[in-house]
This record gives structure tokens, C-alpha cells and sequence, in this order.
């Protein structure tokens, strides 16, 4: 257990270790996959108790869980959620016995702009009840002081006829005051999980301390805000299917300047990430232009098929040095390649600093090479065990 003086003491020797890349310029350098460069990090929206054996050895020190309230009726309370979407006691005590952490994010049919509205009664107080609904839970499974609770605003902040600028920006902004009212009876930090945009007026109006960088390239002020630097997690790969688990994942990507970024187990703050394995992650994937893939062909005398676009899948975990212009990548963090991507599509040189404005599918993409090249072993690579998550 670290206490928070423990804590910071250890944030500030990393920084001041000289251990993390300056935000001021990319990673001057491409990392291919190797066991050194399993992402560490995942989220998901229902009880993982059953796969956290599989999760630890595939290289996983924290899991993202969610915290919620009661569902009711109306405006901003009716949404789709997975029935095992709260983190429980009995949960958080098997990844502790797991020995890994978890961090958390509050999320209650956040996805809608118009549940955030300001100017309608039923949700003009959203933002208290949310924060006293994350209280109760924080409380219940003995969150520890000084550590965040995110909170999600997941939709892209577009102004649009129904929520124009003028309405929209007031209204998230009241709901962050009116969490930030109620947390500050209490012990934890408030986090955001959002486009760059969100995260950037929140933290300009110090409503927010940590900020989750959700997955959309698209989203406004994502690629500005994530070049800046400020964020602390980056949700790198969403809807990550396992033959094992009857729901999806999501990866994540750690700051190397930002190491702790909220994880904790009941016994106080966990360690921050290693800066110099945040570093490797980075540098070991890339950005991919315009979702420019080609997918592998199951018979290697025909060509590879048309490009693909990656909707989704916003980065990827790059295999294989360049063959003939073409990059094996993995889009969905194997050891395996499943696809390849021409240089021209691909931002090399990891993902510090580097994430492009995105490119909409329309935009032409490099054209797939007439023959199948053999998969090549990934630089550096174990056996296909050692994958960023368990194998298909």
C-alpha cells in the first residue's frame, strides 16, 4: 500500500528521472511487438472475475470497471447496460487476489448530449446525482482517499441543431460544477472521460484533475488535446472480442509523464506505472491514417483483399519491419498479424505526440500489393502466448 506521501514522492522521482519522452516532440523512434510492449491496461462493462487468470498472464496490471446508479424512467435514466456493468465487492477483492488494480469509471446513460441538457428539468440535475450515486459506491468498496472517479461523457462534442455550442458547453460544464460541489465533502478526485475538447475545457476551468482520452480520432480536439500532453490514459482499441469472454474489451495507453492515473486497490493508491514500459507501448504502435488495412488473404497465391476501414480500431500494434512497402500490424492487440498497412497510411514512430486529424474513409488509400507476402515472426516476439491479450 502506498500512502499518498509515498505516492507522490514516487511521481516525482520519475519525472524527475528523466525517464519519459518530451511532449514537445514524438518518439524518434518505431518499436515493433514483443512481450516488453503488452499493453497493461484494460476496461470493460461487465465482471471479469472469470478471465482475470487469463488477463494476468497476457501481461494486465489494471483493469477500468465501472461504478452507476439506478435506472428509471425518462430522459438521461433509460440506456442499454450490461446486467454485471457495477464493479462489486466480490470482484474487486479477486483482482486484488489477482494482484493487479483497478480504476474507475462512473457512466449513466452518458453517451446522449441531450441527457446532460441543463434547460430541461429532467436532467438539469444530473451532475449531483451521478456524484452522490458514485459516492455511494466509493464508499461501499472502500475506495481509497485522494483517488478519481471519472466521469463519462462519451459522445462526440459537435455542436448539432439540437445542441447547439451555446446550450451544450453550459450544460457539461454545470454538471462538472455540480460533481465538483458534491466531491468537495468528500475525499476523491474527479476524473473525465471524453473527446479532447471536453477533457480541454476541463481542465482549463480546473473542473477535472485526470483525464481518459476516449478512442474516436474523430471526435473534436482529440488530436490536439493528446499531442498537448495533458492527458493520462488514452483508450487506444475498443471492441476486442476473446473466444473466451462472452463480451468485449477495450486497451489502454498510459502517459509516460502521467504514470498514475487513479488505479488503486482497497488498500490504498497502487504503484504508478513504470515510465520506461509506457514508453515501449507507445513507440510499439501507431497511428493508422484514413483505417487504410488490408487483410490478410487465407491462401497466400491470391492477393490481399481491398482496404478495410478500421472504424474503431483507431491505432494499431505494428508487427513486422516494412516488406515491400507494407507493415504487418495487429488491430485488435495479438501477437498475430491480421492485416497489413502501407508506410504511406501509417504514422511511424509510435504514439507520442503523433495522432493525425482523421482521415474519413472516403480519403484513398495506398493500393494493396499484388501478392501475399509471408507473415514474418514479430521482431522480438515469444511464443503467440505472449499477446497483449489472451489469444483468440
Amino acid at each position: 500500500m502506498l500512502s499518498r506521501r509515498h505516492l507522490l514522492g514516487a511521481l516525482g522521482a520519475s519525472a524527475a528521472g528523466g525517464l519519459v519522452p518530451s511532449v514537445a516532440s514524438a518518439v524518434p523512434f518505431q518499436r515493433f511487438s514483443s512481450a516488453a510492449n503488452r499493453a497493461q491496461i484494460v476496461d470493460a462493462d461487465f465482471d471479469v472475475t472469470p478471465y482475470l487468470g487469463r488477463l494476468k498472464a497476457a501481461g494486465i496490471k489494471t483493469i477500468g470497471r465501472y461504478y452507476d446508479r439506478d435506472y428509471g424512467t425518462g430522459k438521461g435514466e433509460a440506456c442499454y447496460h450490461n446486467a454485471t456493468k457495477m464493479l462489486s465487492r466480490a470482484e474487486l477483492a479477486a483482482i486484488e487476489r489477482a494482484g493487479m488494480s483497478v480504476f474507475v469509471v462512473f457512466q449513466h446513460c452518458g453517451h446522449d448530449c441531450t441527457s446532460f441538457d441543463l434547460e430541461n428539468p429532467e436532467t438539469a440535475n444530473k451532475g449531483r446525482k451521478d456524484a452522490e450515486g458514485a459516492v455511494r459506491v466509493a464508499e461501499a468498496l472502500g475506495q481509497p482517499a485522494h483517488t478519481p472517479i471519472y466521469f463519462a461523457v462519451d459522445f462526440d462534442p459537435s455542436p448539432t441543431k439540437t445542441m447547439p455550442a451555446a446550450r451544450m458547453w453550459p450544460s457539461v460544464e454545470a454538471y462538472f460544477n455540480q460533481i465538483n460541489e458534491v466531491f468537495a465533502r468528500t475525499k476523491w478526485e474527479v476524473g473525465i472521460y471524453g473527446a479532447g475538447t471536453t477533457c480541454r475545457r476541463l481542465r482549463a476551468g480546473n473542473l477535472a484533475k485526470y483525464f481518459w482520452v476516449s478512442t474516436s480520432l474523430g471526435h473534436i480536439g482529440t488530436p490536439e488535446f493528446f499531442n498537448g500532453g495533458d492527458w493520462h490514459i488514452f483508450q487506444n482499441v475498443t471492441e476486442i472480442k476473446r473466444s473466451y469472454a462472452p463480451d468485449t474489451f477495450d486497451t489502454n495507453v498510459v502517459n509516460p509523464g502521467q504514470t498514475y492515473f487513479g488505479q488503486w486497490t482497497s488498500g490504498g493508491p497502487a504503484l504508478p506505472h513504470s515510465a520506461i514500459e509506457a514508453t515501449e507501448i507507445l513507440a510499439s504502435r501507431a497511428f493508422v491514417r484514413k483505417g487504410c488495412v488490408h487483410w490478410s488473404s487465407p491462401d497466400p497465391k491470391r492477393p490481399r483483399v481491398a482496404s478495410k476501414a478500421v472504424r474503431y480500431n483507431t491505432t494499431c500494434r505494428v508487427m513486422t519491419p516494412e516488406d515491400s512497402g507494407y507493415h504487418g500490424v495487429s488491430m485488435v492487440e495479438a501477437d498475430t498479424i491480421d492485416g497489413y498497412v502501407h508506410k504511406a497510411d501509417l504514422v511511424i514512430g509510435g504514439l507520442w505526440g503523433n495522432m493525425p486529424v482523421y482521415e474519413f474513409a472516403a480519403a484513398k488509400c495506398a493500393l494493396p500489393p499484388t501478392a501475399m507476402v509471408k507473415p514474418a515472426k514479430p521482431a522480438g516476439a515469444g511464443s503467440v502466448e505472449a499477446s497483449a491479450l489472451p489469444p483468440r
